[in-house]
């Protein structure tokens, strides 16, 4: 049997403590350190819980700011990348009196393995660094693949970072079925999932505005740099909104290339994508790889450029758009029905988003300017120069589809890889299934 730590998790603040509460029933001891304001409002059970802020001290952990920021800290880099200012001294001394006391808790608790969600927030980082100084196993969390019945659940990391095999000969071994695959890629196998209501979201935009409240009134540290309360608002107002939203009407080009976006300032984009740092840098290079393609092929490929829902309420792109507004070749849609828009694309060009896999799942083509987990020859098109993505696009359209393999790959990613569960809304079955797994990988 195994000590289990989780923290913090991610808006479904019960998700950890359903999975605590599932792994003590097999035997387990499980812990949760809690770090919000918000978090207070949620019941820990039988589940053995303290709030950081009133536990942190004045010590800190030995350990040099260099260190700190050489981590890959969601925060550092935001600070530096996108709002172009110096992490201050004040923030790394909170990064290790909290270090300090995460640390001691480790110890005294004996803790085996260490649950976090995402693995880039400061807390998760300051974390892992003590985890992999002491030897623990860490787990790592994230929203699911074939959402919203899929969990993450993995013993090195999300997205690149991933276990998943990229010897394409590992997946000649998966024996699949077609049937079960026809029925059950985005839907679950376990009818219970299907009566699970819709995600609070007047619930989770709550929770949030009283820990940026504990913020504000100094009752913990300011978690989150890249989002104030007035930024939270619009987003969930936002949310609300598109979910009501029509489709764009438009007509789609005769032949055409999918573009993507991917939220700006993502993790994917900070960590995964060495060769391209925004959106604006991808689609520039795209359409200079169109054009020339175009030209040397006798060819009229059109763009069609879909924004990410989640970065419409803080980025409308404005200067983007206004670039390319006389250019005939490049649609911009905001919704879109994405199965048809796939389906009848040339190919999708992404750099490492989930819609890709979406593409896979329809055998179609993909090209990706980064790094993905699903960069497996024989299922995507993995561009290593970006200055030469018309050879890359070439290539691909020339080259027969291997259905075989994607639909291996795609298999194996969703049955095997994937934990079956919502991790958006409580309830027990999921928390179920993801204690089994973390019983299988410890």
């Amino acid at each position: 049997m195994a000590n289990y730590l989780f923290l913090r998790g991610n808006r479904n603040k019960k998700f950890f403590t359903n999975v605590a509460k599932e792994l003590n029933k097999l035997g387990h001891q499980s812990y949760l350190i809690k770090f919000e304001l918000g978090d207070l409002l949620l019941k820990s059970g039988e589940i053995q819980s303290v709030f950081a802020p009133f536990k942190v001290n004045k010590n800190e952990y030995a350990i040099s700011n260099e260190a700190l920021l050489g981590m890959e800290i969601y925060n550092v880099t935001y600070t530096e990348r996108i709002l172009h200012k110096k992490v201050s001294s004040k923030t790394l001394s909170i990064y290790k009196r909290y270090m300090y006391f995460i640390d001691q808790y480790i110890d005294e608790n004996k803790i085996d393995v260490i649950c976090l969600f995402n693995g880039y927030h400061w807390i998760d980082q300051i974390t892992k660094y003590l985890a992999d100084k002491k030897g623990l196993r860490v787990v790592y969390f994230e929203d699911g693949l074939f959402r919203p019945y899929t969990v993450t659940c993995d013993p090195t990391g999300i997205n690149a970072a991933s276990s998943i095999s990229r010897d394409p000969h590992f997946y000649e071994a998966v024996n699949f079925d077609q049937n079960r695959l026809n029925s059950f890629l985005y839907k679950p196998e376990h009818p219970l999932f299907l009566k699970s209501k819709k995600e609070n979201l007047f619930k989770v935009a709550l929770v949030k505005s009283l820990s940026m409240f504990g913020a504000l009134i100094g009752l913990h540290p300011n978690y989150y740099v890249h989002i104030n309360l007035w930024q939270a608002i619009k987003y969930f107002i936002f949310k609300i909104m598109f979910s009501r939203r029509k489709n764009d009407v438009f007509t789609l080009p005769e032949e055409y290339v999918f573009v993507p976006f991917q939220v700006s300032r993502d993790t994917q984009i900070f960590y995964n994508s060495p060769r391209i740092k925004n959106m604006e840098e991808f689609l520039d290079y795209v359409y200079q790889a169109v054009v020339r393609f175009n030209k040397e092929n006798n060819r009229n490929l059109k763009l069609i450029v879909k924004e990410h829902p989640e970065d419409m309420s803080r980025n409308n792109y404005k200067d983007l758009k206004n670039r390319y507004k006389e250019i005939n070749d490049v649609l911009f849609v905001e919704k879109c029905n994405m199965k048809k828009v796939i389906e009848n694309a040339e190919a999708v060009i992404t750099i490492n988003s989930t819609v890709g896999i979406e593409a896979l799942t329809k055998n179609q083509r993909v090209l990706t300017l980064g790094e993905a987990l699903y960069n497996i020859e024989g299922v995507v098109h993995a561009v290593k120069n970006p200055n030469k993505l018309h050879e890359d696009l070439k290539m691909a359209l020339s080259t027969p589809i291997n259905t075989e393999r994607i639909k291996k790959f795609i298999y194996y990613l969703r049955f095997s890889y994937q934990v079956e569960g919502t991790i958006s809304i409580p309830n027990e079955q999921t928390a179920k299934n993801v204690a089994q797994r973390l019983n299988q990988l410890i």
